[in-house]
């Protein structure tokens, strides 16, 4: 019996935020309300707030479900590549192009960004570590003769990069400019930075002395 509760919370959640993505990219981001999606979801209100307790709650899962299935498009697309370079590159040549046919982040990003764009930018950590770790588990086993923490530091450099391309596209072909991310993620990856740099500063070994007065 608990494993059919269970199955019927995660099929409700699942509802929700279904609803939520309809009504989104129907009103946008400012003008949704949780009423909205209730309605959509069959559902009352109080029953909706039993999943999530704000409507921001809300947008913050369905950010995150969303880029589930970014990363496991990602997944995919590496998984043909054994070498790390051509890995890269086709990795980020999908997130460009499945952002851009995405069905909902190109209209909130267009009609909606001071309601939308602080999920990915300024409140957007859990986005960026979660695909950063995402990456780091798919690209350690072809890089097993990098530190952790390099391949690590690389990829979140990498990760903010890459949002930036999605958020605004360049002129310039996806394949150009996933070439060109992976050609300088490689570098990177080839020239690691030393330990204290790794870390986010030189360590305290290394600084300046005063000069004794």
């Amino acid at each position: 019996m608990a494993v059919i509760a269970d199955e019927l919370r995660l099929g409700t959640r699942d509802r929700i935020l279904d609803a939520a993505f309809d009504a989104l990219e129907d009103f946008g981001l400012s003008r949704t309300t949780v009423e909205d999606v209730a309605q959509r979801a069959g559902l009352s209100r109080q029953t909706v707030y039993r999943y999530f307790p704000s409507k921001d709650a809300l947008i913050v899962s369905l950010v995150a479900r969303e880029e589930e299935a970014f990363i496991a498009g990602v997944r995919d697309a590496i998984d043909g590549h054994g070498d790390l370079g051509p890995a890269l590159a086709n990795g980020i040549r999908f997130v460009l192009r499945f952002a851009r046919e995405h069905p909902l982040l190109d209209r909130l990003v267009t009609t909606d960004p001071a309601a939308f764009l602080p999920y990915l930018t300024t409140r957007g950590l859990p986005v960026v570590v979660r695909a950063r770790e995402a990456l780091v588990e798919l690209l350690q086993p072809r890089a097993s003769h990098l530190a952790p923490e390099a391949l690590r530091g690389a990829l979140d450099a990498a990760t903010r990069a890459i949002i930036s391309y999605v958020l605004t596209p360049s002129e310039r072909s996806d394949d150009v400019v996933a070439a060109d991310l992976a050609a300088m993620l490689m570098a990177t990856l080839r020239n690691p930075a030393p330990d204290g740099d790794a870390r986010g500063g030189a360590s305290r070994s290394s600084a300046p002395r005063r000069p004794a007065s």
